[in-house]
Order: C-alpha cells, then structure tokens, then sequence
C-alpha cells in the first residue's frame, strides 16, 4: 500500500467478516477500490474464542483481495466488540491567565483524561467533548478566546486488554499490522449518522448476530455505549425451538418470510418447512412472525432498561437509527417504533465522504467496514491543537481526540 493514499478495514462479526479498500484523494474523499466478505469462525457473541480459526479466515479473506484487486494489504483498521466496554466522562479545569494558549488546551485535556482505569482495562477512546470558558460559555474552539478559567470534558471507552490482544494476535498471526481499533458502534455511527441527528439526541441501534450494540449521541458528542448480549442468532434458535427445526432452517424461515411485527403481516400464509425429522411440514406465517416478534421484543426491553440505568431514555430526542443484519428483517422500524414511542429510521451511509459500487454503499454488510475507513474523525475542529510535532505531547493529544463523533 502506497503512502498515506489508501485505507484498509476488516469488520469482524459473529457472522461475516467484512474486508473493504479504499483509495484516498487530497481532499479526503474515499474511493472503495476492493472488497470481499467471508463467513466468520472464532467469534461468539462479537468476542474471539479461537485466533486460530478466525486468524485463518482472515488469511483466506486478505488472499482472495489481493488476486481479484491487485492490491498488496498489510495496514488494517479493525473493529472490536467488547462485552465488558465501559464508559467514562472525564473533566478537566485549569486557570486562564487572560487568554487561552495551547500549553493551557493540552493542560485541561491532559487533566480531563487523568482517569484511573482497572489493570485488566485499557482506553480505547478518548473523545473530545465541547469546552466551557468561565463556567457558562460553552465552546468549540476556545484558542485564543479571553478567559479566567477554562474546563473541558472527554468521553473514555475503556475495554478489557484481553479483548485489545485478542484481535492484535489475530491480525499479527495473519501478517497484518492492525492501524487503529474502532468499537464496533462508533465506527458504524461515523457511516449512517449525521451530525444534525447527533445533534439533536440520537441512539444508533445496531443488531448484530451475537450481540446488540447502541451509542448514544447528542449536541456535545457520544453520551454513553454499550452492548446487550443477544442479537439476531436469539431470534434464529426461537424459531428452532417453537417449531422444532434445525437453526439452518430456522434462518431461512426468519429471512424468507419473517416479520418483526406480526399484525404488519397483510394475510396469513402456510410455509412449507423441514422439521428435526426431515420431515416436511407446514407452519404458519403469523405464528412464525410471533416468536420473531416475542424475541425481538426481549433484546429491545433489555435496551430500554439499559437506556433508563443510564438516564438516557430522556436524551434521544431525536429517536433511533437501525442498522446490522438484524434490521434487515421486514417490519423492524415498525415494531422499534411502537415499543419505545419514538422515530425510527434504517441507517442508511452517508455520501459526502466516499463513493464507490452502488452495490456496496447499500449493503449492510460493509456497513462497519465503510464507518472504519471513515473513522479519521472531523480534523477540522480539533484544528486548534498547535502541535509541537506528532510525538510531542500535543501531537500525541491531537491523534487521541480527533474529531467529534
């Protein structure tokens, strides 16, 4: 890969490992010049449990790149999903004397980002929030501005290290040299949200096949993460209980002819199926989009009891965005809609940044593949950190802070 021209990312699911390249022009606009998708192996519930299977897949996936794109892949941004992440508001305070300087920025983030972490966790975030000048103007950018005292807030995602060397070995025992970790809801947020929906108080809701992860944004940044440990694999062994079938058949079932909300369903119908005995039987469309409905219904009650834990049921305004394979089921946004009162909407990626095949900017599968690609954060508003060069301190404060998510 030639200089600082092209931009690598894997997407490690439960499901589906998602391999996509770009190509990477003065202005920062994205051009996806390779991609390729396999399935996953190593991965329950978003965390590796065997570096050898998923290492070996991985390999499979990058060799197939490289002879269909003529590509030669070695730098890889990659996603983590973290069932133990944790999320921290740090804050920092320092005294002006008459206006803000660099050296005063790098103190009160330096400051704000002073926070203590267990010796089992380590900081994959640090997220720059809006500062206040004098304890009541709120700001952007203060560089400059006249001040007596100067506060700052970051947002810190802390993950277990054990979770950070898993997918570090992993690419390691597949050659590759890992460029940035990106939890898996940021790097999906930084593809189908905008900041206007930020803005005014957003939860991206993403339904993977192992686990269910959601961030919560509003006008000063990311508010708050987390995951809930079922997805659309719960709703796929529902079905092979209640009808007693095999959990391959019981996906064909959810896909083919699933409703998420089952009086969405414009007439009843009677599917053929194969039961545990190979023998052929018949269920009914109603009764099959009822347990989808029902397991649905407990990942998104568990939500809603996250979202209270954490007092941010009040915050998202702005009501959620749907995406991961589990939102592709019919009538989703429907049922999202009628349990938890607000707008909903399927996140669709967002355009400004990068283009590429049709095929592949509407395809959930790349959706967090594109959102790691895009994960440079906005450099314009961290602007006003003077760098003493990239491994001064500041430097160093410049690539942990980029941008606002």
């Amino acid at each position: 890969m030639a200089g600082n021209h092209f931009v690598a990312s894997i997407d490690i699911g439960t499901e589906k490992i998602a391999l996509l390249v770009a190509e990477k022009d003065d202005d920062d606009h994205l051009r996806i010049i390779g991609h390729n998708v396999c399935p996953s192996k190593g991965v329950r519930r978003g965390s590796i449990f065997s570096i050898d299977s998923l290492s070996r897949q991985i390999t499979k996936l990058i060799q197939q790149t490289q002879e269909s794109f003529g590509v030669d892949l070695a730098l890889f941004r990659v996603n983590i999903s973290d069932t133990h992440l944790t999320c921290i508001d740090g804050k920092g305070k320092v005294p002006v004397n008459e206006f803000v300087s660099s050296e005063d920025l790098e103190s009160v983030l330096e400051s704000a980002m002073a926070i203590s972490t267990p010796t089992n966790k380590e900081k994959l975030h640090i997220i720059k929030k809006k500062f206040t000048i004098n304890e009541s103007v709120v700001v952007d950018n203060p560089m400059d501005m006249e001040a007596q005292v100067l506060e700052s807030k970051v947002h810190i995602v802390t993950v277990s290290s054990s979770s950070v060397r898993n997918v570090e070995n992993c690419l390691k025992q597949s050659n590759l040299e890992v460029d940035k970790i990106v939890l898996n809801s940021i790097a999906k947020s930084q593809a189908v949200l905008t900041q206007e929906e930020k803005n005014g108080g957003i939860c991206l809701l993403d339904i993977g096949a192992g686990v269910t992860s959601y961030s919560v944004f509003q006008e000063e940044g990311i508010v708050h993460s987390g995951i809930i440990k079922m997805g659309g694999d719960e709703v796929t062994q529902e079905i092979a209980y209640a009808f007693d079938t095999s959990l391959e058949e019981a996906k064909r079932l959810k896909e083919s002819y699933g409703f998420a909300k089952s009086i969405s369903q414009s007439e009843d119908q009677f599917i053929d199926f194969t039961q545990g005995t190979k023998k052929q039987h018949q269920l009914s469309s109603l009764d099959l989009s009822e347990v989808i409905e029902e397991a649905y219904l407990e990942i998104f009650q568990a939500l809603k009891n996250e979202l209270k834990h954490h007092n941010l049921d009040t915050i998202i305004k702005s009501g959620f965005v749907l995406c991961g394979g589990g939102c592709e089921i019919k009538s989703i946004e429907e049922l999202v809609r009628g349990y938890f009162s607000k707008r909903v909407k399927i996140g669709k990626i967002q355009r400004s940044r990068i283009s590429g095949l049709e095929s592949l900017l509407t395809d959930y599968k790349y959706t967090g593949s594109i959102g790691l690609l895009l994960h440079e954060g906005d450099l314009s508003k961290a602007k006003f950190i003077v760098s003493n060069g990239d491994n001064g301190v500041m430097g160093k404060l410049k690539k942990a802070i980029v941008g606002n998510f």
